[in-house]
């Protein structure tokens, strides 16, 4: 497993909280917890956080998760999967999961719930609601209205339209993604905070290359590395692996020696292997699968690429300046934060996949121009995406979203029922 998944160093007695406010049972919902990806890795490490700052957390999930990951990895953070909750759109499973989380919510007695990603954003506010939860936090990873059809555009934006009517606190990983949010008024009149993607920052520093590299990299040769091309994402469509892939075969030779290095594992690994395959990539494409070194391989590249049609502010890039290496990226909203086009990297000028591919195996081939954004990205600040300063930045969305008014009512009056409940259970001593 990523070392970014495990326990973390206590932070201290209820850090979320405002002053006088008892610990929380705080329930994270998403919809897909698998081994890998920006996201998971997000919601775990705020997961560990508020565990260790003396919490009672709730990881809960979906159908198609990777519970095993991460159930009874952290003594203190419980692991639910609500098989209700699945992927795809469908009424009536919905309607099914969304009664399910309200179940779960009350007999958790759950004083916040923080969701994250679209489905489970939806079905965990309207159920958390259901349920007389005091806070509803939604984050914010992905835009699920960016780069879609207007018919799928407008759907979306309705939904989180009405979603954020019962949504106490927006949490965002990017201005990019709070930016979009408030130009189509999704939670207008609601507080929004962002709250950058935390990582082990000094590992991708420091990092050596991977003992295996020559096997990674398929050379024979010690002293003549290819240049070499990583991509770290999740193997699903949204990455658009496939695409990259075939426009990278058609302008590309084998004595072009590039590299291309896919480190990740997903639903869409048969079809690369199986397009690999096909495209004749073998000596040009390593598929790695899932690896826990991902620092080493960012040290063993020359540069990253991301090609999403749906990103918030990718963790891989960060990751990749980290290690002083550039980036070659579609142009997600507020991808600007982090790749200064032209300085530590290359901003594609349209969405599409093959762009990302031309400009990266240009960028392949021009080894004055790549040394130049090498020292942009080696000088490139990174520091606002260490793991000390999510959790600084998380603890102040919670205390603003706690101490405002109707949150803090709700609170206090859940308070005081359980102390009446918790007074009436308790064994009544003999005065004689």
């Amino acid at each position: 497993m990523d070392s970014d998944l495990m326990p973390l160093r206590q932070v201290g007695p209820a850090a979320c909280m405002p002053t006088g406010v008892r610990p929380l049972t705080i329930a994270h919902v998403q919809t897909r917890m698998n081994r890998t990806g920006g996201c998971e890795e997000n919601t775990w490490a705020s997961c560990v956080h508020q565990a260790e700052s003396g919490h009672d957390v709730h990881l809960v999930c979906g159908q198609s998760s990777n519970v095993d990951a991460y159930r009874y990895r952290h003594p203190r953070i419980a692991v639910h999967q609500v098989d209700e909750m699945i992927w795809s759109i469908s009424p009536a499973d919905d309607w099914a999961a969304c009664r399910a989380l309200r179940r779960l919510f009350r007999d958790i007695g759950a004083d916040v719930v923080h969701t994250h990603s679209s489905k489970a954003g939806v079905l965990g506010r309207v159920a958390g609601r259901m349920a007389g939860v005091p806070a509803l936090i939604h984050g914010v990873h992905i835009l699920p209205f960016s780069n879609v059809g207007l018919s799928e555009k407008l759907a979306y934006i309705a939904v989180e339209h009405l979603a954020a009517l019962v949504t106490d606190h927006f949490i965002h990983v990017s201005e990019g993604t709070r930016a979009a949010y408030s130009r189509v008024g999704v939670g207008a009149g609601k507080p929004h905070s962002v709250v950058r993607s935390g990582m082990k920052i000094d590992q991708f520093k420091a990092a050596c290359w991977p003992s295996d590299w020559q096997e990674i990299v398929a050379t024979t040769d010690a002293q003549l590395k290819p240049v070499t091309v990583l991509m770290m994402a999740v193997l699903e469509p949204r990455k658009r692996h496939a695409e990259f892939l075939r426009e990278f075969a058609r302008i590309t030779e084998p004595s072009d020696n590039i590299r291309v290095l896919l480190a990740g594992d997903g639903p869409e690994q048969e079809n690369i292997e199986a397009l690999i395959a096909e495209l004749g990539l073998h000596d040009r494409v390593t598929l790695l699968g899932y690896r826990g070194d991902p620092e080493r391989l960012v040290a063993l590249s020359d540069f990253s690429v991301l090609c999403s049609l749906r990103e918030g502010l990718p963790r891989a890039i960060v990751q990749s300046l980290a290690g002083g290496k550039p980036a070659v990226v579609s142009p997600f909203p507020g991808i600007a934060e982090i790749v200064e086009h032209g300085v530590n990297g290359v901003v594609a000028a349209t969405c599409d996949a093959e762009d990302v591919a031309r400009e990266a195996v240009s960028l392949a081939r021009d080894r004055q121009r790549l040394a130049v954004y090498t020292t942009g990205a080696l000088e490139s600040r990174v520091d606002e995406w260490s793991f000390p300063s999510m959790f600084a930045q998380l603890d102040a969305a919670y205390r603003d979203c706690l101490a405002r008014s109707p949150v803090a009512e709700r609170l206090k009056k859940k308070s005081a029922v359980q102390a009446v409940i918790s007074s009436e259970q308790s064994p009544v001593r003999s005065l004689s």
